[in-house]
């Protein structure tokens, strides 16, 4: 459940005094595992990543890592302030590892016929349907 604040948003970014609040953060495929934290409205988003990561290690393959409203796929910019995002008292959060792949990663899976999103080829990758010229010595 997502609700929204009725004051513009930022409008408690970065100010101190504000009262903490209480958030469940959603960490795991378990619906059941969720963590209680504590936090004030002026504490970024990276930060409420950091303590999830403290109590929940990444897996080996993990890059990176999100953070949403529970049930949406918005994810919260690092860098945004949770009042920005306008998360308020008992918002119910999710955070998830993902991960980043690279070109290389992404041609190969859609050679393997999975498909990912559509990315640009790298400028070195020159495909060529005729056979290589042999050498003129």
């Amino acid at each position: 459940r997502f609700r929204l604040s009725r004051r513009p948003i930022g409008c408690l970014a970065g100010r101190r005094g504000f009262a903490a609040m209480k958030i469940s953060v959603y960490y795991s495929p378990d619906p059941d595992k969720f963590a209680e934290l504590e936090v004030d409205p002026s504490d970024t988003v990276k930060s409420v990543k950091q303590k999830i990561i403290a109590l929940y290690g990444p897996p080996e393959w993990a890059n990176t890592a999100l953070l949403s409203v529970h049930g949406t796929k918005d994810y919260f910019d690092n860098k945004r302030r949770l009042a920005q995002c306008r998360v308020q008292q008992g918002d119910s959060l999710k955070f998830v590892y993902a991960r980043n792949l690279t070109q290389e990663e992404k041609l190969d899976m859609n050679m393997q016929g999975i498909e990912t999103e559509e990315f640009p080829l790298p400028d070195q990758a020159q495909i060529r349907t005729m056979p290589p010229r042999p050498l003129p010595y």
